[in-house]
């Protein structure tokens, strides 16, 4: 059985303000630059997108209408066309730390891990305090596999920003995943200080719990995350497998259930399940589990039917 763990998140601080000094020359463009910007604003990127273009083409040699275009693009997925347009902008205003880390973003989007590296480092080296450039940079690291150097990051994107919630929560699963389990709860612990709104603060602080044997405390840490998202099937997963640790069957078998109720295809819940039922002597109900669990390819299920069911 396994612990499940969310992902990570990107941090977008995106902003579709100016950020140069100063506006265009042409008031024309500065309609369109404006008229974009409030599009991607109302959440219509595509007509945002097509304002831009003609900001754009009014005048090529103006920062402003590619680095608003670069972030609709971004939020289009478009990481191809906001990587281009990022790189004009830099091209153009070189000293703006900005384009760097958007330009980071978009390919830390297409998993150019190294080359968002690389660019998050630009922007830093131009604002030595850029926390979300930090930050971003050991999330990147983090997607490498490099969770000491991702925790060195976090480390600094939190020094510049003691309330940085996310930070704590990034360094917490870095830690998780070198297997220092209480420097992530501890991280979680402050993660969770900062903002109790966000479920998967408490359900990798469960997670992190129960790896370290404390199953009471991540049941109510499983238990804070669902009420806060009743439909995130990892810590319903979580929930029932602490209560297996527990020895709790029927508690387990009803989290299983519900995991089962909006995903009938589930072969690890129904293999879990089926080993709650067997615990509780329900050989029947245990062996139905572990045959539709084998169907659906789970090997520890098929090795439950031959052991245990004729």
């Amino acid at each position: 059985m396994k612990l499940f763990l969310l992902k990570t998140v990107f941090l977008l601080s995106f902003s579709f303000l100016a950020f140069l000094a100063g506006y265009p020359q042409q008031p024309a463009q500065k309609a369109l630059i404006d008229s974009g910007i409030l599009k991607a604003k109302l959440g219509d990127f595509r007509e945002a997108v097509k304002d831009l273009d003609r900001a754009v083409a009014l005048d090529s040699t103006e920062a402003e209408p590619y680095y608003n275009r670069g972030i609709v693009r971004t939020e289009l997925h478009d990481y191809t066309g906001a990587i281009s347009d990022f790189t004009r902008v830099i091209q153009l205003k070189p000293a703006y730390p900005e384009p760097y880390y958007n330009r980071g973003l978009a390919r830390d989007y297409m998993k150019d891990y190294h080359g968002a590296l690389k660019d998050y480092a630009m922007a830093i080296s131009l604002k030595a305090d850029y926390y979300d450039a930090w930050h971003n940079s050991g999330l990147a690291r983090f997607d490498m596999g490099d969770y000491k150097e991702a925790i060195n990051d976090f480390t600094r994107a939190i020094a510049y920003k003691p309330d940085f919630a996310e930070a704590f929560y990034n360094r917490g699963l870095s830690r998780f995943n070198q297997h220092d389990l209480a420097g992530a709860t501890e991280d979680f612990d402050k993660a969770i200080s900062l903002d109790v709104s966000q479920y998967d603060y408490f359900s990798s602080r469960g997670a992190a719990k129960a790896a370290g044997g404390e199953y009471e405390a991540a049941v109510a840490d499983f238990s804070s995350a669902l009420s806060l998202n009743p439909v995130d099937a990892n810590a319903r997963m979580n929930l029932a497998l602490a209560y297996m640790y527990l020895k709790n069957y029927q508690e387990a078998i009803a989290a299983y259930d519900m995991v089962l109720g909006a995903n009938p295809s589930d072969a690890e819940a129904l293999a879990n399940r089926g080993v709650a039922k067997h615990y509780l002597d329900e050989k029947t109900g245990a062996c139905v589990d572990w045959k539709r669990a084998s169907d659906l390819g789970s090997e520890k299920a098929k090795n439950y039917l031959l052991k245990f069911c004729e």
